[in-house]
């Protein structure tokens, strides 16, 4: 597996995301195209389905930069003084982060900063085919499954629109048949993979012959401007280069009858929650400039996650008459140290469940819609190896702002 580290195109409001006083920031983002061809596939049966993720892949570009480095990188480029260049350190610090991977380095001179929406979109289709393909090959081997049953593909991301474009090159390199479903989920942010995943578990409840793949591609470094104003910048220290596929299937029966037919590596998949936060518009925004795609943070974007996160996921519980106390998996959106540390204290749970995304984050920054299915895959690989099993809940963050997520099961298999 490979990585990759970016800054990407930020804006810096007044707000605690790094530091307790101020200081946030906003990603440069992207979207794609939406399209959809009908797929023959024999209509759902009457049986209830059991939706499973039969296998997962991550990958990231090959080149990466160390946090420090970057943070030195930024400091000459806008010729900081000592109290700047104090300041930047400090928050390229706060991040948590180690090291980002990246297609391209913003940071170099000859990277054109310069480069209208239009070469951006060129440069993602030509940088992200090949990760794309990598990694959506790989899922496809992780579960076992051949090009043929490949009924849905799904592709996400929030950096990247053209058409056609990534989902055609996946398609025609993975051999998927010309009759394939195309989707493609765009301006959906962090919280992308989840609606993704969405789109792809009612396909193939629906098309219990079928699969569905899901591909998650992000190269937040094609969308980097650097502005004269250094706090343009700063929040660049977050975002970085990713992908993460995804192969759905569904099953019939549960309990022990489903048990005997799943294998290390696969998540049970119970149910999709989704729920808008009232009031909080400005949370997350995202638009399109001449020169890329913007996403902004608002400071109030904390208090939006604190205060609105805790009912959704208790209502999630209910349904299933579990309180927090019986979940033994928390897969929290690694979006940041505000993100995963508002979330936490929202739930009111030990900060200690959130290992794995504080893990993912420091090891790959903020991957937008592909940084959860790397939580994912973390926990079911440590689950396996260690021979245990158990419930757990993922979620992440869209634009509005909404909560959207899965309540999720690691079974013990034999």
């Amino acid at each position: 597996m490979s990585t990759i580290t970016l800054p990407a195109r930020v804006a810096l409001q007044n707000s605690d995301f790094f530091e307790p006083a101020r200081e946030i920031a906003v990603v440069r983002g992207s979207l794609e195209h939406t399209s959809g061809m009908t797929n023959a596939a024999k209509p759902a049966p009457s049986n209830p389905r059991t939706l499973v993720m039969e296998g997962i892949a991550t990958g990231v570009p090959s080149e990466f930069t160390k946090q420090s480095d970057a943070a030195k990188k930024v400091c000459g480029l806008f010729e900081a003084d000592a109290a700047q260049q104090e300041r930047i350190t400090r928050l390229y610090t706060k991040t948590r982060i180690d090291k980002r991977h990246m297609t391209v380095d913003p940071l170099q001179p000859k990277f054109d900063r310069n480069l209208s929406i239009r070469k951006r979109m060129d440069l993602f289709l030509e940088l992200a085919s090949p990760l794309a393909i990598d990694v959506s090959s790989r899922a496809l081997h992780s579960a076992g499954t051949t090009a043929d049953e490949i009924g849905l593909l799904v592709l996400v991301t929030s950096t990247g629109f053209i058409a056609p474009g990534v989902d055609v090159a996946v398609m025609k390199a993975l051999g998927l048949s010309p009759s394939v479903s195309r989707l493609t989920v765009n301006f959906m942010g962090c919280a992308a993979a989840m609606n993704g995943l969405r789109a792809a578990t009612d396909y193939a409840r629906a098309h219990p012959d079928k699969k569905s793949l899901i591909c998650c591609i992000e190269l937040s470094s094609v969308n980097a401007v650097f502005a004269d104003n250094i706090n343009d910048v700063i929040i660049s220290s977050l975002f970085a280069d990713g992908c993460a596929a995804m192969v759905v299937g569904s099953r019939s029966g549960s309990g022990p009858e489903l048990q005997g037919t799943l294998r290390n590596g696969q998540i049970i998949i119970h149910e999709h929650f989704c729920q808008f936060v009232e009031g909080s518009d400005d949370g997350i925004t995202l638009g399109v400039n001449a020169n890329g795609i913007t996403c902004d943070l608002s400071a109030k974007l904390p208090s939006y996650i604190r205060n609105g996160l805790d009912p959704v996921i208790r209502s999630t519980l209910n349904r299933h008459g579990m309180t927090k106390a019986d979940v033994d998996y928390w897969a929290i959106h690694p979006g940041g140290p505000k993100i995963i540390e508002e979330s936490v204290r929202s739930l009111g749970v030990s900060e200690k469940v959130a290992s794995t995304s504080w893990d993912v984050l420091a090891e790959y920054g903020n991957m937008l819609s592909a940084s959860l299915p790397f939580v994912l895959q973390r926990m079911v690989t440590r689950a396996n190896r260690d021979g245990t099993s158990g419930k757990g809940l993922a979620f992440s963050f869209a634009p509005g702002v909404t909560v959207e997520g899965i309540f999720f099961e690691i079974p013990l298999c034999n």
